[in-house]
């Protein structure tokens, strides 16, 4: 155990062993954090799922997309993917008539996943699912699982943001499943949760410079964008609601399908 995690004890009250766990083993069989079986119900709440298993079902149907000369997803198919209630919030204050791929950072990141998962190949600017793919659109657990298991490993979601530290956030996702699964019922402010992770990981606070406000609300706000806003409520996991300026606040809560969806071991 390097020295690094040796400083990591007792952090919520976990030993140093379950730290270790907690950091080094989301989704492997000794996490302690493990995945329900859902429902085609409770599955349809999750609104990256629905996305993904959309582009699926399209290629099972049509058996091909025909991408953009860019080798993005065509515009019409585009504009069905947004409407299954993609979060993409700055896109409601400047709707284009005909919505591309790089207008949505969602779309973005279903097509980034479906390459990641190798469940889509692309060959001459066409798109058609892999044997994997195939497989995979008849077992809506064994995608979620995989889903969640590329999103958290493979996902470059630093890549949609300007902040020049690419850890925080992404580091040690399993404590901030952790610190929701503790504190969640009640509605909380995102604050409250980068406390917790900056103090079990201070380190994460170094390579963060602003100009135009204090570093510990720069890198609140990093840490609040990528957890919550671009990965649990992609997951139907979190509500999150946010109040007008100047106040400028975001309060986090569990979803209804926190603990549908999550078994925590610790």
């Amino acid at each position: 155990m390097t020295n690094m995690e040796n400083f990591y004890i007792n952090q919520e009250g976990y030993s140093q062993t379950e730290m270790f766990r907690i950091i080094n083993s989301l989704w492997k069989d000794d996490s302690i954090i493990k995945l329900k079986e859902l429902n085609d119900i409770d599955l349809s709440y999750i609104p990256i799922f629905r996305q993904v298993k959309f582009v699926i079902d399209y290629l099972i149907s049509y058996e091909e997309i025909k991408l953009t000369l860019t080798k993005a997803l065509p515009t019409n198919l585009v504009k069905e993917i947004y409407s299954l209630g993609v979060i993409d919030d700055y896109l409601e204050f400047r709707m284009p008539k005909q919505l591309k791929e790089k207008d949505s950072m969602t779309v973005e990141i279903v097509h980034v996943l479906l390459k990641i998962m190798k469940l889509t190949k692309e060959r001459n600017g066409i798109m058609t699912l892999t044997k994997k793919g195939k497989c995979i659109s008849q077992n809506n657990v064994e995608l979620l699982n995989l889903l969640l298991f590329a999103y958290t490993y493979f996902l470059n979601i630093t890549y949609f943001d300007g902040y020049e530290n690419y850890s925080i956030g992404v580091y040690a996702i399993g404590f901030s499943f952790l610190l929701v699964s503790k504190y969640g019922d009640e509605k909380r402010l995102s604050t409250f949760y980068a406390e917790k992770y900056f103090k079990a990981f201070p380190h994460l606070c170094n390579c963060i410079e602003s100009r135009y406000s204090n570093i510990i609300d720069r890198v609140d706000r990093c840490y609040s964008l990528r957890t919550f806003e671009r990965f649990m409520l992609q997951f139907g996991i979190i509500e999150i609601e946010k109040t007008k300026y100047p106040d400028s606040k975001t309060y986090i809560k569990k979803s209804a399908l926190f603990d549908k969806m999550f078994q925590v071991k610790i």
